[in-house]
């Protein structure tokens, strides 16, 4: 048993609390998980009475007392209370003990917040994840190896490098923010009426990210329009192999290790959405992809962050 466990037949809820969506996990007293919600009071929602937003979670999931795990952007600056970041001279293994218990305001209901972590690269700029940390540890926990990438694809997409236990590189993409704002405005917007899923147009714009600078293939989006080259209803899936391309190629010139000299392991902890595309962009570019489920992984980590043996 984890020595920061101090619950014994009261309920743990998980929380992973983000900036727009929040998902909860209900674990009775043997760690098994008995009940799932989501909605979408995330910290930007609650508007601040994050006591409050709890006090109704908890009535709606009939919890009248609980051991409250919660990470996410709920330990930012704008979230419930700011939690430093870890450095990465911290083992993510020792997140149980990095927890910072804030006052719940309510009798019976025990309240921590997962810190996240802070890298600074070779060049002097830091880097930073919250919430993400959460589901690697998971994902070690059931399995995973130790040394290799993982990542976790969405709005900012957070690649993760991991020897022994320690996190020794994190790079976050904007990859998820560029693709909303590039296919809703501008130049490419208006390209992007009645698109289908063309796994060759998304192959072509891998290849283009490993061929030249993302502006000048970002415009060639365009161009391939334009002057035939491409069906219209093509771009988005260029664009998307483009922008998660340059993700993997810059990741690929940074590996030297994996399952092989030039077949390197890549974690993918993605919704069902956007795990077959970084699966079929990793295939593209001779990795080799294991796929994770967001809710297993948070699942296993709250479970060892509880307290509760694996």
């Amino acid at each position: 048993m984890n020595p920061s466990a101090t619950h014994s037949t009261v309920p743990v809820l998980g929380i992973d609390w983000g900036t727009t969506n929040r998902r909860a996990y209900v674990f009775n007293h043997k760690g098994e998980l008995i009940r799932q919600h989501s909605d979408a009071m995330g910290i930007l929602a609650v508007k601040g009475n994050f006591e409050g937003s709890l006090r109704a979670l908890l009535d709606k999931l009939e919890l009248d007392e609980a051991d409250v795990v919660m990470s996410g952007m709920v330990g930012s600056r704008n979230g419930w209370e700011e939690v430093p970041y870890l450095s990465v001279d911290r083992p993510i293994l020792e997140l149980p003990h990095a927890m910072r218990e804030i006052d719940s305001g309510m009798p019976g209901v025990r309240c921590r917040i997962v810190p996240g972590y802070s890298f600074v690269n070779r060049h002097g700029l830091p880097d930073v994840m919250r919430g993400e940390e959460t589901q690697v540890l998971g994902a070690l926990r059931m399995g995973a190896e130790d040394d290799g990438w993982f990542v976790l694809p969405g709005t900012h997409s957070k690649w993760v490098a991991i020897e022994d236990g320690m996190i020794t590189e994190l790079m976050t993409f904007m990859t998820g923010e560029m693709y909303s704002l590039l296919t809703r405005q501008g130049t490419l917007s208006n390209l992007m009426h009645e698109q289908i899923d063309a796994p060759v147009a998304f192959r072509a714009g891998m290849a283009a990210a490993r061929d030249g600078g993302f502006t000048h293939m970002a415009f060639a989006c365009r161009a391939l329009v334009v002057t035939g080259a491409m069906p219209a209803t093509h771009a988005a899936s260029f664009l998307s192999g483009l922008l998660i391309g340059a993700e993997l190629h810059e990741t690929s010139r940074r590996t030297h290790s994996g399952a092989g000299p030039d077949r390197p392991i890549v974690h993918v902890i993605g919704s069902e959405t956007l795990a077959p595309k970084y699966q079929a962009a990793l295939e593209f570019c001779d990795m080799v992809p294991r796929l994770w489920q967001p809710d297993q992984v948070f699942g296993s980590a709250v479970r060892f962050l509880a307290g509760f043996d694996q």
